[in-house]
């Protein structure tokens, strides 16, 4: 054979191997917690919860508590959120999934609650290195339309935090209002 044929081949042949290879490591990096994951894990533990109600923002308020237990999974990738309280009068308990996606670079997230047989899809991003998370999502609502939600996350300090649930009005303005504020048990 020539040398010149096979060179031509070599550099390919390594060229897809190093490429390969770059995709395969990058794939690893995307695949393991970061300083993101590390940021979010702060907040497992348990927690009582305090929750203010309005219909519209301004308006009066439903007060109601409850408790959170927050724990770490898959190899702290990602966040399981049990909680459980009251809401206009009736016990309630709920499920949340909470991670970062090192892929899309955004938060997302997956809330059920025994009032409804639905799952809420979050995804958001932090402009302020996680402090303040400002998240959007929909769900299925009655009559087959969509319940649009902006969903905003507070850290206050590392025994605090707020998540505030806002619905969005037909014409598109803010609706009714659920914040959550999280107080550490210790």
């Amino acid at each position: 054979m020539n040398r010149r044929m096979i060179r031509p081949g070599l550099v390919v042949a390594v060229l897809v191997l190093a490429s390969v290879g770059a995709a395969a490591q990058e794939s690893s990096q995307a695949a393991n917690p970061g300083s993101v994951h590390q940021q979010l894990n702060k907040r497992i533990g348990n927690y009582k919860t305090s929750t203010r109600f309005t219909m519209q923002p301004g308006g009066p308020a439903t007060e109601s508590s409850g408790t959170a237990k927050i724990t770490g999974a898959l190899g702290g990738r990602f966040l399981i959120e049990e909680n459980s309280g009251t809401f206009m009068g009736e016990t309630t308990s709920g499920l949340r999934l909470i991670g970062y996606n090192n892929t899309s670079k955004q938060y997302e997230e997956c809330w059920t609650y025994t009032m409804s047989t639905g799952i809420l899809t979050l995804t958001g991003t932090s402009s302020d290195d996680g402090k303040t998370v400002n998240l959007k999502g929909s769900f299925a609502a009655e009559g087959g339309t969509r319940q649009n939600l902006k969903v905003i996350t507070r850290q206050l300090d590392a025994d605090h935090f707020v998540v505030e649930l806002i619905g969005e009005n037909p014409d598109g303005k803010d609706g009714p209002v659920l914040a959550t504020t999280y107080t550490r048990i210790k």
